[in-house]
């Protein structure tokens, strides 16, 4: 018995009076006053497709100022390549509901009551110290992208509620580099706001020959 194959053309031919039938209804369902539920069903989707239509640019009720964000946008500036130099900061962990939008919040796990968190900038071999504090009701950690030491990894040193650690190593390689709690589950840790760069600015070449 042979078997019919169900071709693309076949299944075309199948699906197109169906596309094409289902605009002229929608249409004729207009025209001609079709049922009054219909076309409250109808009028309510019009009504939303135009309310998303008006979030968009100066149009969106945006939160905060002009200027809540600098902090973010513009971290602290490069410094030149200076041996023994450390550079410290401070990174506290805390459970924060953050208005994306006028009147919607987000509960988010933060550094520093931001998310992202700040910039840390250092130069390629400056000491980093990064003071982490953990005053959110969960566990964390910070795991730093880069070159470190084992036990700087951020992936095994879990921070409990209360508890601090501080992280030290030497800023490499340069580049922009990603930190993020690293306690389990991954994902979500990272999803609720625990993330942010960090950027090593390269050491001149100059001062690369002279300390060679």
């Amino acid at each position: 018995m042979s078997k019919k194959r169900f071709t693309r053309g076949k299944f075309l031919a199948g699906v197109a009076p169906v596309v094409v039938g289902a605009p002229l209804a929608a249409a004729h369902l207009g025209r001609a006053g079709g049922h009054p539920e219909q076309l409250a069903s109808h009028a309510g989707h019009e009504h939303a497709r135009l309310g998303h239509a008006a979030m968009i640019g100066a149009d969106v009720p945006a939160p905060g100022g002009p200027n809540d964000l600098d902090a973010l946008l513009k971290p602290p500036p490069a410094l030149p390549h200076q041996p023994g130099r450390v550079r410290e900061y401070e990174l506290v962990a805390s459970d924060r509901d953050i208005e994306i939008a006028k009147g919607v919040t987000f509960p988010a796990w933060t550094y520093n009551g931001t998310v992202p968190g700040p910039v840390i900038r250092a130069t390629e071999d400056d000491l980093l110290r990064v003071t982490f504090k953990n005053g959110s009701a969960h566990p964390h950690t910070i795991h730093f992208h880069g070159i470190h030491p084992a036990n700087m990894d951020g992936v095994f040193e879990v921070v409990g509620q209360g508890e601090s650690f501080v992280y030290e190593f030497p800023a490499r390689p340069y580049g922009l580099h990603l930190y993020h709690c690293h306690t389990s589950p991954l994902k979500k840790h990272i999803h609720k706001g625990l993330s942010a760069p960090s950027s090593s600015t390269r050491r001149s070449r100059a001062r690369r020959r002279r300390s060679s």
